[in-house]
């Protein structure tokens, strides 16, 4: 199975604000994505402060309602393929 992107959890990223220490392991895994030639995604980004810091380091996507509020995917017509 070919990996594209590597997900970091929300759990380190709703901290990387106020958690030093989180937020080296947030850099670290950025940096190991990097090397491995993976595109990262931030979760839990929560607010202005927590998406800034994301942009600075460098993480490709976010999710979470800063971004955008969740939506059921059924709402999502002709984006989810059915089978």
């Amino acid at each position: 199975m070919k990996v594209d992107y590597l997900k970091i959890d929300g759990s380190l990223i709703k901290n990387v604000a106020t958690d030093p220490v989180g937020r080296e392991m947030v850099v670290s895994i950025y940096n190991i994505a990097r090397v491995a030639g993976l595109k990262t995604v931030g979760e839990f980004v929560t607010d202005d402060t927590i998406l800034a810091i994301l942009k600075q380091i460098g993480v490709d996507y976010g999710q979470g309602y800063e971004i955008g509020v969740p939506v059921p995917l059924m709402s999502m017509v002709g984006v989810v393929a059915r089978h």
